[in-house]
């Protein structure tokens, strides 16, 4: 599909887009509902390859295309969607009701986009595999950058109504963090190091990760790329305030504030809860065999044990 379609300057015409009773919108609404992405892709690309430019055959189009060309394709899809939203935002219609249907269109595509990702992701088929395979080609430095530049130019447009849809590109992103933390290749187990038998002897281990490491003046703690962009964002912040450039300050704190809000320690520390959370499901009939006992006299008494010398609780 012709992505080229959507890139550079757009030509203004006097009533862009299409009329909402026009039989084109609603062959293309029917063929993708029948599940028939790529032919309802394939007449919205004819009709922008006329000049007919409306956000809801571009939505469709940009599905067509992501589906076509593959999971790395997610980046030119937000770089044309910023191409659209930042510089040729009069050229799209319809325009007696732009705003709306940007909302619906967005909410809509971000929606398939995940639904596909989680779904394949889920059956671990044959296309979640050639994913992984192709996992290096996502890059998620320029994805975030796209994403920023997004946020701000939706926000523009739909002001208030806005959150809603970067809510949905925020499920995407961390969606892709988590798929490439996934799809990165564990070193060989014979070439691990003996895991030690108590927590004094896990204190002493330090992990080097590729991307940095969280010190904590006994352990160093792998991190994410979410925590890393975190702590990007964090530097970013304090220098921005330095430089007096107050609106950029203002948006990085409302992005900062967001994720701290939203805060997964598991999305943003996957090594360290990995062996819990893997013991928890191997062990989960054991465990879930006491949780009528936890509002039982003896199990609060166990509770404030642990809270105040795990050593000895541990060995006792």
């Amino acid at each position: 599909m012709k992505i080229e379609l959507l890139q550079g300057s757009l030509p203004i015409t006097e009533n862009p887009g299409l009329d909402s009773t026009d039989p084109r919108l609603d062959e293309v609404a029917t063929l993708s509902q029948e599940g028939q992405h790529a032919e309802a892709a394939a007449l919205s690309e004819a009709m922008l390859a006329d000049g007919v430019y409306d956000i809801r055959l571009i939505c469709f189009f940009l599905f067509g295309y992501w589906l076509e060309s593959g999971l790395a394709s997610v980046l030119v899809l937000m770089q044309s969607l910023n191409n659209i939203l930042l510089e040729n935002w009069q050229a799209i219609g319809p325009e007696n009701s732009r705003n709306r249907n940007l909302e619906k269109s967005l909410d809509w595509l971000f929606r398939q986009l995940l639904k596909k990702m989680q779904y394949e992701e889920g059956k671990k088929s044959a296309l979640w595999q050639q994913w992984q395979a192709a996992a290096s080609a996502v890059d998620m430095d320029e994805i975030v950058v796209a994403g920023e530049s997004f946020n701000l130019g939706l926000k523009q447009q739909l002001d208030d109504k806005a959150a809603t849809i970067t809510a949905q590109w925020s499920k995407i992103e961390k969606w892709l963090f988590t798929f490439q933390e996934l799809a990165k290749v564990r070193p060989d187990p014979e070439l691990m190091p003996e895991e030690p038998d108590s927590v004094e002897d896990k204190q002493q281990i330090v992990e080097v990760a590729p991307m940095a490491g969280l010190s904590t003046g006994l352990l160093s703690i792998e991190i994410s790329y979410p925590m890393a962009l975190l702590l990007k964002k964090l530097a970013a912040f304090e220098q921005v305030l330095q430089d007096k450039k107050f609106p950029q300050a203002a948006l990085l704190a409302e992005d900062i504030n967001h994720s701290l809000a939203t805060f997964d320690p598991k999305l943003y520390f996957p090594k360290l809860f990995e062996t819990f959370v893997r013991l928890q499901v191997l062990n989960f009939e054991a465990l879930t065999a006491y949780a009528e006992q936890q509002e039982d006299p003896q199990w609060l008494a166990m509770q404030e044990w642990l809270k105040v010398d795990i050593d000895s609780f541990i060995k006792h």
